[in-house]
């Protein structure tokens, strides 16, 4: 694979804007709907990998520039994972934002029973607990982002920034 600076570059663009909007719009301890955003919009305008890396690298900075607890691993890279797979399968926006929603809503929640249970010592904790609350986070980045992606793409914007990513 052929590394791309100006694909490094939107990559990096494309996190820088997602850790701008985060402390904007959310709620604190309880929901981050703009890594959801960054997570469907990525992996759409730069493609699976490079939207993969995306969300890796917003993750981190939130992690060690925000202070965000671990919760953002599971909550932001399994959905980023799937929303990738499932874009790099389909093409398809709609099914790019399911992965998203099932990767992050679902999965990532019982993934951070281990970690609520035994890195924070809530031991009396459900392996359904985070569910709803990544659900409605997900759920609401994740049609923002359709919705982002829509007007970019009835303004010929998305495709030109789908050229320039290549």
């Amino acid at each position: 694979m052929k590394i791309s600076t100006k694909k490094l570059v939107l990559t990096a663009v494309w996190a820088a804007v997602g850790y701008v909007l985060t402390p904007i719009f959310r709620i604190p301890g309880w929901a981050a709907p703009m890594q959801h955003l960054i997570n469907v919009s990525g992996v759409v305008i730069l493609g699976p990998v490079y939207g993969f890396l995306c969300s890796t690298l917003l993750t981190v900075m939130k992690l060690v520039l925000m202070g965000e607890d671990l919760f953002s691993i599971p909550g932001g890279l399994i959905g980023a994972f799937l929303a990738a797979v499932m874009f790099y399968k389909t093409k398809n926006i709609y099914w790019t934002a399911a992965g998203e929603i099932f990767g992050t809503g679902i999965l990532g929640a019982m993934c951070s029973y281990p970690l609520s249970a035994f890195y924070y010592g809530n031991p009396g904790i459900s392996l359904f607990t985070y569910i709803p609350a990544f659900l409605i986070s997900t759920c609401f980045g994740s049609v923002c982002a359709l919705i982002l992606l829509k007007f970019m793409a009835k303004s010929g914007l998305l495709s030109k920034l789908q050229e320039e990513a290549k």
